[in-house]
């Protein structure tokens, strides 16, 4: 099937992440060649962001997230949802650890280091889109309802 998200390494760009189906991709971009493939989700993966560091690879699916190390290429966290159908992440650009998930209507965050989530309402529909910012340490969200 086609990739339905793709995104480069931050900072050495070296390796592109494409989530396709249920899995995801590590190629070398110098070699065009696959270096991992990252398996694990039951259901078509959504949303793929990488750490800032590129070390750390996370992958959201309607009834998980996983966290990937680069290093490795071993799942090194998981969060099942509990009834939220997750749709999009990002990793928070001031607390390493704190993976921020989409779902319908709120916000997962979720501290991998503790393994412990909070949830926040924030829109009326799907959290379709997420983003941050390293300047601001500002974690932005865009859903269905047209709402930013």
């Amino acid at each position: 099937g086609g990739c339905s998200n793709v995104r480069f390494q931050p900072r050495i760009g070296q390796f592109l992440a494409a989530a396709a189906e249920t899995v995801v991709s590590i190629v070398d971009v110098e070699t065009d060649r696959r270096t991992q493939l990252l398996q694990g989700h039951n259901t078509e993966v959504h949303s793929i962001c990488w750490d800032t560091n590129g070390d750390f690879l996370a992958s959201v699916s309607q009834d998980s997230v996983r966290v990937w190390s680069l290093a490795s290429g071993e799942c090194i966290h998981e969060l099942n949802s509990s009834g939220n159908k997750f749709h999009s992440c990002v990793f928070h650009p001031s607390f390493p650890a704190l993976l921020v998930v989409g779902g319908y209507q709120s916000l997962e965050l979720w501290n991998t280091a503790e393994n412990k989530c909070m949830t926040i309402p924030a829109h009326d529909c799907v959290i379709s889109a997420l983003t941050q910012s390293q300047v601001t340490g500002m974690v932005a969200s865009a859903s269905y309802d047209k709402s930013v």
